[in-house]
C-alpha cells in the first residue's frame, strides 16, 4: 500500500505452534508447558506443566466466525487446522495485511497467555526467553511492518530486567507483564520499583493483555465454576490493577513509564476514572491521598488502552482521552475483525474528527512504540469509507460483507 495512508494495529498476535514447546520438554520433562488434547470436542489446550489447562487454542484461529451459529462449536475440535497461512508464513501475513487495509502490527503472543500463572521461575524464564527469540525471528522477516513485544515474568526482577534489555536489543518495542499481580505481592508494593525504573529508562512500554494475570480470573475472587469472571468481567480485574498503579504512587514516581491495557475494550474506563477522581476528592485530595494530581491525570500521562470494535469507548473518548486510545484488529483470534477492519473502523469512528481517527489508528501507536513511520497529520489516516449497515459485524446481528482474498477463510 503506497498511497501515503496508514492504519496500524496495536493489538495483533502470533499463535505459538505445537513444535514451539518441544525444547521445553527436553529441559523440564513433565513440568514443561505443552499442547495437549484432553477433550476432542474442545480441541487443543496448553497444559501448564502441572495439569492445569489454558485457553482453547482453536479460539485463537477463529476470526470471521459467527459464534451464534451451531457450526461454530463444531469448529473447536479442529485446532491448528484452522490456522491461516499468515499465522506462520510472514509473506502470507503481509497479504492478509493488504486484505485488511493494515500497514503494520504490534505483535502479542497467544498460547502462552496462561504461562503467567506458572510459579516455577525456571520454567517461566525459559518459556518466555524461548518465545522472545521465536517471535523476534518471525518479525525480523518484515521489520518495518511487524513489531514484537517481549513477555516477562515479575517474580525475579533482576532476571526480568536483563531479559527486557536483551529483548530490546533484538527489536522488541515493549514488554508484556501480568495484567494482575500475585495476590501476595500486588503492584502497590515498592518492591517492583527497580523494574518500573528500568522500563522507564529503556523506554519500554509495559503491556497488560487480557488473560495474562498471574492468577486465574485476573485475580477476581470467583471460585464457582459457573462464574464467567475471566471473560466478560475481566476488565474488573485490570481496573483494580490500574487503580493500584495510580493510587500507590507508581505513576507519580515514574512519570514517563507507560502501561498499555490491552484487549479489555474501553467502554468501562471513563466510568472507572470518574469514580477514582471522586474518591480522591472526597478522600481529601493530596492532603490525605499523598498524590498531587487527580487519578485521571495519571491515566492521561501513563496509560494507553486498546479497542477493536467498542463503540461505547469511542463515545466516551472525552472521559478516556483520545490520546490514550489505540486500535487493534486482534488478528487472527476469534475476537478479530479481520478482514473487515476498515469497514468496522469507518462505522465506529463515524462521529470522530479526522484528527481523532488519525490519533487512534496511527499517531498514538507510532509515538508510544517509536515506530519507524513519519507522522504527517490527519490526512495520513487510511479510514475513508462511508459507513453502511452492510459492514456491521455479526456481533451487531448483521452479516459480514464479502471479501476477496488469496486464501480460504472459515
Amino acid at each position: 500500500m503506497d498511497d501515503g495512508k496508514l492504519c496500524i494495529s496495536a493489538d495483533s498476535h502470533v499463535v505459538e505452534s505445537v513444535e514451539f514447546f518441544e525444547p521445553l520438554a527436553d529441559m523440564f520433562g513433565e513440568k514443561a508447558p505443552r499442547v495437549v488434547i484432553e477433550d476432542p470436542k474442545i480441541g487443543p489446550q496448553l497444559n501448564l506443566g502441572d495439569g492445569r489447562l489454558g485457553l482453547r487454542i482453536t479460539g485463537f484461529f477463529m476470526q470471521n466466525v459467527d459464534f451464534t451459529k451451531p457450526e461454530a462449536q463444531e469448529l473447536l475440535a479442529k485446532g491448528y487446522e484452522l490456522a491461516r497461512p499468515g499465522c506462520y508464513d510472514v509473506k502470507e501475513r503481509l497479504l492478509d495485511q493488504e486484505i485488511d487495509g493494515i500497514d503494520a502490527e504490534v505483535i502479542y503472543p497467544s498460547v502462552i497467555f496462561n504461562v503467567y500463572q506458572v510459579e516455577d521461575r525456571n520454567v517461566l524464564n525459559a518459556t518466555f526467553r524461548l518465545y522472545n527469540d521465536w517471535v523476534a525471528d518471525y518479525c525480523s522477516k518484515s521489520p518495518d511492518r511487524l513489531f514484537p513485544l517481549a513477555s516477562l515474568q515479575l517474580y525475579d526482577l533482576d532476571e526480568a530486567i536483563a531479559e527486557m534489555e536483551r529483548s530490546k536489543l533484538m527489536g522488541h518495542v515493549g514488554a508484556s507483564i501480568p495484567a494482575s499481580a500475585p495476590p501476595d505481592k500486588l503492584y502497590v508494593d515498592p518492591w517492583y520499583d527497580k523494574f518500573w525504573a528500568a522500563a522507564e529508562e529503556m523506554q519500554m512500554p509495559l503491556n497488560m493483555h487480557i488473560f495474562t494475570g498471574a492468577t486465574a480470573d485476573h485475580g477476581l475472587p470467583r471460585n464457582d465454576p459457573r462464574s464467567r469472571a475471566n471473560g466478560p468481567m475481566a476488565f474488573a480485574g485490570v481496573a483494580l490493577t490500574v487503580a493500584d498503579l495510580i493510587q500507590s504512587g507508581v505513576c507519580e514516581r515514574f512519570p514517563n513509564l507507560k502501561f498499555v491495557v490491552t484487549e479489555f475494550e474501553t467502554g468501562w474506563i471513563g466510568h472507572v476514572l470518574k469514580r477514582l477522581d471522586w474518591a480522591y476528592v472526597r478522600g481529601g485530595g493530596e492532603r490525605t491521598m499523598g498524590l498531587p494530581k487527580l487519578p485521571s491525570e495519571y491515566w492521561r500521562s501513563n496509560f494507553y488502552c486498546t479497542f477493536e470494535d467498542d463503540p461505547l469507548g469511542v463515545r466516551t473518548r472525552d472521559f478516556i482521552d483520545v490520546n490514550t486510545m489505540l486500535w487493534g484488529s486482534d488478528y487472527p483470534h476469534g475476537d478479530s475483525i479481520f478482514p473487515h477492519s476498515q469497514q468496522v473502523l469507518s462505522e465506529i469512528l463515524d462521529g470522530c474528527t479526522p484528527e481523532e481517527k488519525w490519533k487512534m489508528t496511527v499517531k498514538n501507536v507510532v509515538e508510544l512504540y517509536n515506530l519507524p513511520f513519519e507522522l504527517t497529520g490527519p490526512e495520513q489516516a487510511r479510514i475513508n469509507y462511508v459507513p453502511t449497515p452492510e459492514v456491521k459485524t455479526w456481533r451487531n446481528s448483521l452479516p459480514l460483507t464479502e471479501v476477496t482474498q488469496s486464501t480460504p477463510m472459515i
